[in-house]
């Protein structure tokens, strides 16, 4: 049986996107059959007419990190109730400014993800480290240097 974890050849996409430069800071944005404005606030030189793109950054990262768990927990047989996740990235601007040495990505990402699941302990480890292992934007921001210091934790759901 060929499982996705067992294939070894490369299994590529490539997806594109395209944008328009509005002006004031702001770009409409072109993503398949979606459309969205990436926009700075005024204090940026921007209108404010949508999130900056570190915003949407951190917005990927918590639809990543959801679309991982539900795939693991699917493959694993665990039934996930609930998802709550809070991200924040913190950027020194003056790497945006231009100021030599100071990188412009996120000094730091830390955050909580929040699973409502009847799990026990090594069912949640499970989730948890091949959700860290298997997120794409995760890996993305720890490889720039950056590991996410995500705070885990698991509710487990009484109701049934």
């Amino acid at each position: 049986m060929t499982t996705l974890a067992t294939q070894t050849k490369p299994k590529l996409i490539s997806l594109t996107t395209t944008g328009t430069w509005v002006g004031q800071a702001s770009t409409d944005i072109t993503a398949g059959e979606f459309n969205f404005r990436v926009s700075e606030p005024t204090g940026l030189g921007g209108n404010n007419s949508g999130p900056n793109p570190f915003q949407y950054l951190i917005g990927a990262f918590e639809g990543c990190i959801a679309v991982v768990i539900e795939t693991v927990a699917a493959e694993r047989g665990y039934e996930i109730d609930g998802v709550d996740i809070e991200i924040t990235g913190t950027l020194d601007l003056r790497g945006f400014e231009g100021v030599e040495g100071v990188s412009p990505h996120f000094q730091t990402v830390v955050g909580s993800v929040k699973i409502t699941a009847d799990l026990d302990i090594e069912q949640f480890g499970t989730l948890v480290n091949e959700t860290e292992r298997r997120c794409p934007i995760y890996n993305l921001i720890k490889d720039a240097g950056v590991t996410p210091q995500i705070e885990w934790s698991n509710e487990k759901n009484t109701a049934k």
